[in-house]
Parts: structure tokens; sequence; C-alpha cells
């Protein structure tokens, strides 16, 4: 029996001014989002994990997220979910977390709302 390391690439808090929100005045002003992405995935134990070839580029990570964030969502669950679809054929086999937190959203006393979608 060969044995496997369950290995999570993250990429954390990558900040992007959009104009999303429930709230005509939330689009039309904007706001700012940070997304994290983790990536699970398992590697034989004897792998060297050092070719590019084996992993998820970054920078097509963060072409995704800039593309998809450009779009406007009413819902941060509707565009979390864009978020995953996109990204998730950079590979197919993994599984994929994304976060997207809604910094300053226009509640008192409440800091941020934040959706995670897995699988």
């Amino acid at each position: 029996m060969q044995e496997s390391l369950e290995t999570i690439l993250s990429i954390n808090k990558v900040r992007v001014k959009a104009n999303h929100g429930w709230y005509e005045t939330e689009r039309k002003i904007g706001g700012m989002y940070s997304i994290s992405v983790r990536i699970f995935s398992y590697n034989s134990i004897s792998d060297q994990l050092e070719d590019i070839e084996n992993t998820v580029n970054y920078e097509d990570i963060h072409t995704v997220i800039t593309t998809v964030m450009r779009r406007e969502y009413k819902l941060i669950e509707t565009c979390c979910k864009a978020l995953w679809n996109e990204l998730k054929p950079l590979s197919d086999a993994d599984v994929w977390e994304v976060t997207l937190e809604k910094e300053d959203v226009p509640i008192k006393h409440v800091g941020s709302t934040s959706f995670v979608l897995k699988g």
C-alpha cells in the first residue's frame, strides 16, 4: 500500500474592489472584497512537488478571481459560486474551497460577511 499526503495550497485574501450588493447604491458605489482559495489534493509520499505542472499556478487563480469580480452580482453567494465554477476546472480532480468576504457591510456593528463553497 502506497502512502499519500494530503496537500493544501492556499491563496489568501486577494483584495478586489467590486460592484456587488443587493441594493443599487451598493452596486453603484462598490466595496472591497477579499477572496481566499484553498485547493486540497493528494500526492504520493514519494512525489517531489518541484514541478509547476503538478500544481495550480497562482497567476491562473488570480486571473480568474479578477475576471469574475469585474462582473456585477447582487448576492455574495452567487458571486462565490461563479468563482468556484471557474476555478474548479483548473484542477478538476482536487477539492476547492472558495471564501468570499464582503468588507464593511452597510449594517451597524458588522465588520464583514462571508460565504464559503467547498467541493
